[in-house]
């Protein structure tokens, strides 16, 4: 069902400003690996991220500003992607040594493509899939974002000017061309988004206490087990 309400947006940027952590305390998960400590800590610093995001989208749609909005929802897109990314490795992780699940969480944690001696990061475009293979639709709407992102047609010319063809004038302006339908269309981003990243972050906090309860007989490789202390 196609939603175009702002205020259930703000709600949901409300919602996570409600949720946000101060802090990880590593003493409280009771467990010698530091892998509970590493996936939380990645989930947090993702909660940060999608409530500054989202709280900014919000009011770049309410000013018309469309390529702000744009650029914001696709990076909230990113975010949930990530999350989901840390949502399926909590899942699979006893398809991993204790190596394996480390490298992963490592690379979501401390990712980068600029810094050789940091973990190589996941690609965006690769989660985002994976994301839509569970929840179709979530690609197509990401790549109608970067139509507005990237200096194309839909993100310049097309968002900034309408053209009267019978006086040959061209006037410029903020939401000069289907203003309505881009908003609409922002908003069922972001919202479809947000739902995904709820859900990851939710889901971690109802698998974590099994997890952490597991920890013990998970890995019974010393080896494997060593690289996560």
């Amino acid at each position: 069902m196609q939603r175009d309400d702002l205020s259930e947006v703000r709600e949901f940027a409300d919602r996570l400003r409600d949720s946000l952590p101060t802090s990880v305390d590593v003493a409280a998960l009771g467990v010698r690996s530091k892998a509970p400590m590493k996936l939380l800590c990645a989930r947090e610093a993702l909660i940060w991220r999608t409530e500054e995001l989202s709280r900014n989208a919000c009011d770049a749609i309410e000013r018309n500003d469309f390529a702000v909005a744009a650029i914001l929802c696709r990076a909230i897109t990113e975010s949930s992607a990530l999350a989901w990314r840390l949502m399926e490795a909590l899942d699979d992780r006893e398809k991993h040594s204790a190596s394996e699940f480390d490298a992963i969480l490592m690379r979501l944690l401390m990712g980068s493509r600029l810094w050789e001696d940091f973990p190589e990061a996941f690609n965006v475009l690769t989660c985002i899939d994976r994301v839509d293979k569970q929840i179709p639709g979530i690609r197509a709407s990401y790549d109608s974002l970067c139509e507005f992102a990237h200096p194309n047609w839909r993100g310049v010319f097309g968002l900034y000017s309408d053209t009267d063809y019978t006086k040959m004038v061209t006037t410029f302006g903020r939401g000069m061309r289907g203003a309505e339908q881009t908003k609409k269309m922002l908003i069922n981003s972001v919202l479809g988004s947000l739902g995904v990243f709820e859900y990851a972050y939710n889901r971690i906090s109802d698998i974590m206490p099994t997890f952490i309860g597991e920890l013990d007989g998970i890995w019974s490789n010393d080896e494997d087990q060593s690289a996560l202390e």
